[in-house]
């Protein structure tokens, strides 16, 4: 036994001797990016398209918040405790102007980014093409991350046989409504003033297609089905700020994402949510698939990321 011990230590050893090294995990918070540039260039031209491009305003929420946290350090700050850091740029002087992704990364799933310049002329060109694919692809790299270690999750009966929809949901989820048209599932955990909401449901598509429509049945499904605690209060669309429309496709089929604000109307509450409208011609539908959030005094913006990447990872099963 005690020759096998010294046997394996001689093994790690010399694996470990040959460049093969563990990584340390990476550290920070979801969305958080740390910076490594110098305050001449950070607060200079060269730095505003960076600035612009991680501090742009999430859209959807009526009061501003960041697409990201940033922490800006220079260079002679750069230390160790920075370089696990799980969304790290570093921007510095080279050989000539480049910029490199994922290349040699410091930490475990950490996503970097390394733009180097020639001359300090390169930058604003250099920034300003590139800043808008660093925010891209970090939001790409914090879905991954969650999807890669999601937590529990169950499919819900109701979904496959009422709406023939593949969504897992959370576990602690759980079912609050299911009728034929409409399903609605929440976490509320008693000792916190949080609601995190799914509501699945469908509509008959007898007219246009696009923003008016799809909100004028949202506003007609909600005020059937979800009320308020005082009496004639139901759940409404805020149109005192218009909702972020934008548009997407399933296979060959045409989406509406919607992001925007709810109230309840005859009461006050209120919160945000994100919606997904697929005008289903295949079956002769409007599915809708939609989060919402009620979380008052709080930031919003990770909750209502984390229940967009909930909602948006649903397949449609075959009828047959």
């Amino acid at each position: 036994m005690r020759h096998f011990y010294f046997s394996l230590v001689f093994l790690i050893s010399s694996c470990i001797g040959e460049g093969t090294s563990v990584l340390p995990s990476s550290t920070g918070a979801i969305n958080e990016v740390v910076v490594v540039i110098d305050d001449p260039i950070w607060y200079g031209d060269s730095g505003d398209s960076l600035r612009q491009s991680f501090s742009s305003e999430v859209p959807g929420i009526s009061w501003s918040e960041p697409l990201f946290d940033v922490i800006q350090i220079n260079s002679t700050a750069f230390s160790r405790i920075f370089k696990s850091h799980r969304n790290l740029v570093i921007v510095q002087k080279g050989q000539q102007s480049k910029v490199y992704f994922d290349t040699k990364t410091y930490a475990q799933n950490q996503w970097l980014c390394i733009v180097e310049y020639q001359t300090i002329e390169d930058l604003p060109k250099l920034l300003g093409r590139y800043a808008p694919i660093m925010a891209y692809q970090i939001g790409q790299k914090e879905h991954q991350r969650y999807t890669d270690t999601p937590p529990p999750k169950r499919q819900p009966e109701a979904l496959s046989k009422g709406f023939n929809l593949h969504l897992e949901l959370p576990n602690e989820y759980k079912l609050v409504l299911d009728t034929n048209r409409f399903c609605w599932f929440e976490y509320s955990p008693p000792d916190k003033e949080i609601i995190k909401g799914v509501f699945v449901y469908e509509y008959t598509s007898n007219s246009s297609f696009n923003s008016n429509v799809i909100l004028s049945a949202r506003d007609s499904v909600l005020q059937q089905f979800v009320f308020g605690s005082s009496e004639g209060s139901y759940m409404t669309t805020e149109r005192l700020y218009p909702p972020y429309i934008s548009t997407y496709t399933y296979n060959t089929l045409e989406g509406l994402k919607v992001k925007g604000l709810w109230k309840m109307q005859n009461a006050f509450m209120g919160g945000v949510f994100v919606s997904y409208f697929l005008n289903d011609t295949i079956n002769d539908r409007v599915l809708v698939i939609e989060g919402f959030l009620f979380n008052p005094g709080e930031d919003k913006r990770n909750s209502l990321q984390e229940l967009e990447w909930v909602i948006s990872d649903f397949k449609i099963q075959s009828s047959n």
